[in-house]
């Protein structure tokens, strides 16, 4: 059993606050909007977040790797590699909503061992450690039963985010919960492990974008793999499924693998 080092998880905590006193500060008062190589926004605050965590990072563990969507790797093969995501959700922060949360995970051997979604606006804190029951601003929480597709809620974070083939698959999705939505990015998985919906389905995201839920889903109950079952690493393809239960969870990977289900 992995046995989290504590003062790991109070240095993910003030990486959490470090980089939410950033955020907030920008937090409707953007004046700069840049563009990413891939043209999607990337803002001032995305980049001075992720600096101020590599900084306090590598002031205190030197020898910890580092994976972020702004600054790039070091040391990346080393035993402890913290993955950062100032911002997920920039479209959602930058055009003022709520929908958005910093994402913070550490991995050991290549094993998802902490994460944190952070909504520093709200003040919202979703945190888990290995072996540890998942806390949403320090009290646990839990995913919810739910026996079948026709009863579960579905977030996702935009329909656009499938493309030809895995579209296809996941309409077949919607077609078989009882509502499909979108638009929360991080927050969704927060709230599934927090027991207000049943199931994100996702698909062409990064490392930085998914693991910091593997713990805070696990740790609540629930599970998290990619659209073939098979647990997600840092070289995952893409797809990620998260349910809050298990008979869901094996549904819904049916729906998504079967070709010959409509």
């Amino acid at each position: 059993m992995v046995v989290v080092n504590k003062a790991y998880v109070d240095l993910a905590e003030r990486l959490a606050t470090a980089s939410g006193d950033i955020v907030c500060r920008y937090f409707r008062s953007l004046h700069q909007i840049g563009q990413k190589l891939d043209s999607t926004p990337v803002t001032i605050a995305d980049k001075e977040a992720e600096f101020e965590m590599r900084k306090i990072i590598q002031a205190e563990c030197p020898d910890h790797g580092i994976v972020g969507e702004e600054g790039g790797k070091i040391l990346e093969n080393a035993k402890f590699v913290w993955v950062l995501d100032p911002i997920d959700g920039t479209k959602n922060f930058a055009s003022g909503s709520y929908q958005f949360g910093t994402l913070i995970s550490l991995i050991e051997n290549g094993e998802f061992i902490l994460g944190i979604i952070d909504q520093p606006v709200l003040r919202e804190r979703w945190l888990g450690v290995k072996g540890q029951p998942t806390t949403f601003n320090g009290e646990p929480v839990q995913v919810r039963s739910c026996s079948s597709l026709s009863d579960a809620w579905m977030y996702s974070t935009s329909p656009n985010m499938f493309d030809s083939d895995n579209h296809e698959r996941f309409e077949r999705l919607t077609r078989k919960v009882k509502h499909s939505l979108f638009g929360t990015d991080c927050i969704g998985y927060g709230l599934l492990a927090s027991g207000f919906t049943d199931i994100v389905c996702e698909a062409q995201l990064k490392h930085w974008d998914y693991a910091a839920h593997i713990p805070i889903i696990e740790g609540a109950g629930g599970f998290i793999s990619d659209w073939n079952g098979k647990p997600l690493t840092l070289g995952s393809s893409g797809t990620v499924l998260a349910s809050g239960d298990k008979r869901i969870h094996d549904a819904a990977l049916t729906v998504l693998s079967d070709s010959d289900l409509r």
